[in-house]
């Protein structure tokens, strides 16, 4: 999974659902959210986890995320 990817997911992860996601975390939503895995038509259930972000990481992909 592509690093910009995982970072659209954190910054997506924060926004709209309010949970502050690390990297690895955010990786199963990453991939639904870039269209790696076919979901459409199906039911999809993601797996968020983990909180353990580094601050400025965290900054960075809140900045690099959507607008």
């Amino acid at each position: 999974m592509a690093d910009d990817a995982i970072r659209d997911a954190m910054a997506v992860a924060f926004t709209d659902l309010k949970l502050v996601l690390e990297p690895g975390g955010a990786a199963a939503l990453a991939a639904v959210l870039s269209g790696a895995l076919a979901v459409t038509g199906k039911t999809i259930a993601v797996v968020a986890s983990g909180g353990n972000v580094d601050r400025g990481m965290f900054v960075t992909a809140l900045k690099s995320g959507r607008d």
